[in-house]
């Protein structure tokens, strides 16, 4: 949904903008211009071209690697998932990795901070263009001292990731929980390649009937319980994989998916 209607790109919205007053300076500015300039300005579709990084990345990076190494561990003890074929448990763990990492430093209460940093305008990069190619030739000629940067990620996806950190801690979500909400996220039968795929689906159905059973035992009183963790495991599907490694995976030439493999393989 637009933020506001000249966000939609509905209308002469050319008509209206400072690049043509300036350009057809014998025309009246339309009344009202400036209110127009100025609520363009503060619309909020600008929030999805803010970017942010971790404050204090090392450590962070350290916390995020320790929780998923531990997660894999959880994961390849699981007897019924030690018996697929060795090519579905690398689809299975390329494809949950995100949020089981998420859920992981829920699990581990793991914190993190982030400082806003900008995407440069097209103008920006226009007249800094040949900087900043100086820049990359001297990054190259040192390859080291670029590597652990990241152009950040969007706003938008970590303030919803802080949002549902703060959410489970409200929940208190218990060991056996998690152990439940893992084996749910990890048994996914919608991956088309699977060979095993009604194996896995059928593994889905009894981590998911076994939390239920687990809560309606435990939290008798709370009807709404099972509803809440239904409603984190949909938040942990809907996990944007490339925010994940962008915000808790340290940036260097290996790619995200050698960086998961090789966590996966570590004893």
């Amino acid at each position: 949904m637009a933020c506001c209607s000249r966000c939609t790109g509905t209308g002469d919205t050319g008509h209206g903008s400072i690049l043509y007053s300036i350009l057809n300076r014998g025309a009246r500015c339309p009344q009202g211009c400036l209110e127009m300039v100025a609520a363009h300005q503060a619309c909020s579709c600008a929030s999805k071209r803010k970017l942010v990084v971790i404050r204090a990345p090392q450590a962070l990076f350290k916390a995020a690697s320790d929780v998923l190494v531990k997660t894999f561990r959880f994961v390849k003890n699981v007897p019924c998932f030690r018996g697929l074929p060795a090519e579905d448990q690398l689809r299975l763990v390329r494809r949950s990795w995100a949020p089981l990492l998420v859920l992981g430093m829920v699990q581990d209460a793991v914190d993190f901070d982030t400082v806003e940093t900008h995407q440069p305008s097209l103008l920006h990069r226009i007249l800094t263009h040949s900087k900043e190619r100086q820049q990359q030739q001297q990054q190259q000629q040192t390859p080291g001292q670029a590597q652990d940067q990241h152009p950040g990620v969007p706003v938008t996806d970590v303030l919803g990731m802080k949002m549902f950190l703060v959410k489970c801690r409200g929940l208190g979500i218990s060991l056996k929980e998690h152990a439940y909400l893992k084996g749910t996220i990890l048994f996914n039968p919608d991956i088309s390649e699977l060979e095993c795929r009604e194996y896995v689906e059928a593994l889905q159905v009894e981590a998911h009937r076994a939390l239920y059973e687990h809560v309606r035992s435990a939290h008798r009183g709370d009807a709404t319980r099972f509803g809440r963790l239904g409603s984190v495991l949909s938040i942990l599907r809907s996990m944007n994989a490339d925010a994940v490694a962008g915000l808790f995976l340290r940036p260097g030439k290996s790619s995200t998916d050698e960086l998961v493999l090789a966590m996966f393989y570590e004893r």
